[in-house]
């Protein structure tokens, strides 16, 4: 029998050698596999509809031989990037760079074909200032084209990029945001000025979430995350002190009933947490004092004491 037992392990440990090998020898995609899965990942339509708007304004303002409107081509590119990275939502920098790329093509073709409509008169020729004082010099195809090419090539391009990543990265810091609130129930409110009792017994459930939170904070607690429960009728909020987790539910209700407190017990252990507290703004119901008694890590606080608390 320990001979087979014997056996049986070392025929494991060869399956698991064996299965470790082959993920080690597992061939990495190419640089050109990588490359083209980050292209089939480009949202082509937004980003080429924004490319041609976006060159068409530049060209607009490229074209006007007006020093101020010409201060504002910078600003163009910039303007688009940041306009496509709050649409797409991955491959940041390739969005922006296929961006600049496309839209400096398309600017080229537009400058060019401006030009050559008016060399035949069919649209008031390109001009521009070359030397200041001096009157604006007719364009060229090749005039136009050079000009387009010095004065637009280091702007077209990373301008776009820079802003598609700077908006990317901040909406999917606000996409984020938006996932925590969503899972978490809802959004923590600033409480205002708490001069009196009744200033506290006034606060809605998330200025009362903000406000205990505050008020612990300064106790020497530490905040760890909360959440709306029970279709908002009580907040948990889970602070540490000593290493030491603590599992607060709070309730704005008239008269808070004994049901929150066994509910609390049942999440603590649920959640393996040794330690709670059952705050209130107003008042507890009379047997919320009977069920809270005898557990030595339930803790009850009306709003008159928690109102103390914070005065001293």
């Amino acid at each position: 029998m320990s001979v087979d037992i014997q056996e049986e392990q070392q025929h494991t440990r060869e399956q698991e050698r064996t299965s470790n090998a082959n993920q080690e020898e597992a061939p990495r995609p190419s640089l050109l596999q990588r490359f083209s899965t980050a292209l089939s990942q480009i949202e082509w339509r937004v980003t080429l509809i924004t490319a041609f708007v976006m060159s068409i304004g530049w060209c607009i303002l490229f074209l006007a031989n007006n020093p101020i409107l010409q201060l504002l081509v910078g600003v163009v590119p910039v303007l688009g990037g940041l306009f496509l990275g709050r649409r797409v939502q991955q491959q940041l920098l390739l969005h922006g760079l296929i961006l600049g790329i496309s839209g400096f093509f398309i600017g080229l073709v537009v400058v060019a074909g401006y030009a050559s409509l008016g060399q035949v008169g069919a649209v008031p020729p390109p001009q521009m200032t070359i030397e200041q004082g001096q009157p604006p010099q007719t364009l060229s195809v090749g005039q136009a084209v050079f000009f387009y090419l010095s004065f637009s090539l280091l702007a077209m391009i990373p301008f776009p990029a820079f802003g598609t990543v700077m908006a990317g990265r901040s909406e999917q810091r606000q996409r984020e945001l938006r996932r925590q609130i969503e899972e978490r129930g809802g959004r923590l409110e600033r409480p205002g000025s708490v001069r009196t009792l009744e200033d506290l017994r006034g606060l809605s459930l998330p200025q009362l979430g903000s406000y205990i939170i505050n008020l612990f904070k300064k106790k020497g607690f530490e905040f760890k995350d909360y959440r709306f429960i029970d279709k908002d009728k009580h907040l948990d909020v889970e602070l540490v002190y000593q290493e030491e987790i603590y599992l607060i539910r709070m309730s704005v209700a008239d008269k808070v009933r004994s049901g929150t407190v066994e509910s609390l017990v049942q999440d603590m252990k649920r959640r393996d947490i040794h330690k709670g507290l059952v705050i209130t703004s107003t008042e507890f119901m009379p047997d919320v004092m009977k069920a809270a008694k005898g557990r030595r890590n339930i803790v009850v606080v009306d709003g008159q004491t928690l109102f103390d608390m914070a005065e001293n």
